[in-house]
Formats: C-alpha cells, sequence, structure tokens
C-alpha cells in the first residue's frame, strides 16, 4: 500500500499543471494480491487491507473499476458490499448472476471528459474460474461484450475496455469490435506496455501492483486509426484528422511526495490488518 499516497501527490500535481481534461482510470485486480484467502482472521486482515486501498484509490479520483479476477478472492459478498454508487461502481460485462445471467455489478458507466462523452465497459477473465459451485458466473466475453458494445457505442464518441484478459484475447477483441477506442489490459505481469494500436484500438498496459503511473494523453477527433505523436513530417498533411495520442509512464519513487490524508487512511488499514495478523499468530502459539 506504500505506494499509493505518493501516487495519489502525483496525480495532483498533474492535474494542477494540466490545462485539459482529464479521467483517473483504474482498470482492476485491485484489492489482493492472491485469488484466495484461507484462515478467517488471515481473511479479516487482508479485507482490512483492501478496504484501505479502494478508499484510498476513491479519493485520488477513481470513481470505478473493472472487476478482476484477484478482486473475488474474498467472494462475492465482500465486493458487493464496495460497490457504492455513484461514488464507486464495480464493472464487468459478464459477472453475472447464475440464474438470471444478469450483470451482477454496473455494465456500462458514462462519463465525460471536456466534450468528448466516454462509455467504458469491463470484462472479467472467465478463464480463471470454475463456474460450479459459485454464486456468480463469469461468462467468455464472446457470450456479453457484443451486445455490451452495441449499447455503449450509442450516443457516446469514445468507448474505452477495461479488460481483464490476458494480451491474446485483448488482441482478438480489439479486431472484433471497430468501435472500441482503447483496451486498458490489467492483470497479467508484462510490465509497461506502450499503446499498440490493433484496427480502431490502442491497446495498453501500465504494469501491476502500482510501480508506475501510466499517462495516456489523447487529442480526440474521431473514431478511426490513431496517430502516434510526434507526427512525421511527411505524414502531417494525410494525417491531421485523425486521433493523436502520446503515453509516459511514470515511475512511483520513495522520493515522491505523500499525501498526507491518503497516507492515514492507509495507516489506519494497516493497523486493524496487523491487529488481525497478531490475533492469528497468538492462536497458532496456543496450538
Amino acid at each position: 500500500m506504500g505506494g499509493l499516497s505518493k501516487k495519489a501527490s502525483l496525480i495532483q500535481e498533474l492535474q494542477r499543471d494540466g490545462q485539459q481534461p482529464n479521467l483517473v482510470v483504474t482498470g482492476g485486480n485491485l484489492l489482493f494480491p492472491t485469488d484466495h484467502l484461507d484462515a478467517a482472521d488471515a481473511q479479516k486482515a487482508e479485507l482490512a487491507t483492501s478496504a484501505g486501498v479502494l478508499a484510498a484509490t476513491q479519493k485520488m479520483g477513481a470513481t470505478f473499476a473493472g472487476i478482476g479476477s484477484l478482486d473475488l478472492a474474498a467472494g462475492m459478498e465482500w465486493l458487493q458490499q464496495l460497490h457504492k454508487p455513484p461514488a464507486f461502481n464495480w464493472l464487468s460485462a459478464n459477472l453475472v448472476d447464475p440464474t438470471s445471467l444478469k450483470p451482477l455489478f454496473t455494465p456500462i458507466l458514462h462519463r465525460q471528459a471536456g466534450r468528448v462523452k466516454i462509455a467504458i465497459l469491463a470484462v472479467t477473465d472467465h478463464t480463471a474460474f470454475q463456474n460450479t459451485g459459485r454464486d456468480f458466473i463469469v461468462q467468455d466475453w464472446r457470450a456479453t461484450l457484443p451486445a455490451s458494445v452495441a449499447t455503449a457505442e450509442k450516443d457516446t464518441d469514445f468507448v474505452l475496455l477495461l479488460s481483464n484478459y490476458p494480451y491474446s484475447e485483448n488482441l482478438e477483441i480489439a479486431r472484433a469490435f471497430s468501435s472500441i477506442d482503447v483496451i486498458l489490459q490489467t492483470g497479467h505481469a508484462i510490465g509497461n506496455m506502450n499503446p499498440i494500436p490493433v484496427n480502431n484500438a490502442l491497446l495498453i498496459q501500465t504494469d501491476i501492483r502500482g510501480k508506475y503511473l501510466g499517462v495516456l494523453d489523447i487529442d480526440w477527433q474521431h473514431r478511426g486509426a490513431w496517430t502516434e505523436l510526434p507526427i512525421p513530417l511527411d505524414q502531417k498533411g494525410a494525417q491531421q484528422a485523425a486521433s493523436t495520442y502520446s503515453n509516459r509512464f511514470l515511475p512511483i519513487r520513495q522520493s515522491l511526495v505523500s499525501d498526507l490524508n491518503i497516507e492515514a487512511l492507509l495507516q489506519e488499514a494497516q493497523q486493524t490488518a496487523d491487529a488481525f495478523t497478531e490475533k492469528l499468530l497468538c492462536g497458532n502459539e496456543r496450538k
């Protein structure tokens, strides 16, 4: 959790210096480092930590996140407790009720950045789950995403997909949907990945576990092929009408100033987690 207060301070600095509208985006796999929690007191410690992480993330200005497979480590009930629209929305188009097959969380979220109307979708990696004996089903994206994208693209300028799937699946998604403009890949340890244009989408990933802050600067014109800045001199005339982008990854260094409010939130969560851990250790000693 140590880097969150420094990341928050960096986001605030960028927002102060920037003259353009911005959107704080959290991809997913936000809460836990593992896909399963064991002993009761250990689970309580992890829950306290995850609640602190989420509170800090909200303080940074994030109002939504995609649901990654690790976010479900404590079960559906815990995730639903943390789903509190409009303050914070968990997103997944393919995490559904096993009986009705309706989405258990927000399937599509709408935001606006300046003049651009944005529709935000998320998909959870269905290959991480056995869909038996659970209070949820994670469907293959092929079953749910076509209808969700068709709905999302109506009355919006820009479609952002938060994807918990690996790179190979995201390539297929980008090729299948011409109306998806950016795919933020999350939860797979391949490090920082500069934007890769595929069909009409940019496929991008920031390194996991909060080591970096990814910043994607966009000059949005319309849906279609992207052009990376700076534009070569021999292409400037032909590419003038294209949407352009530039990207950077800012490391979360120890030398960065911490946001004191978020630091206090994290310390409180850590103290609660430490108390549960100490109780668990004392219990083990008695045995």
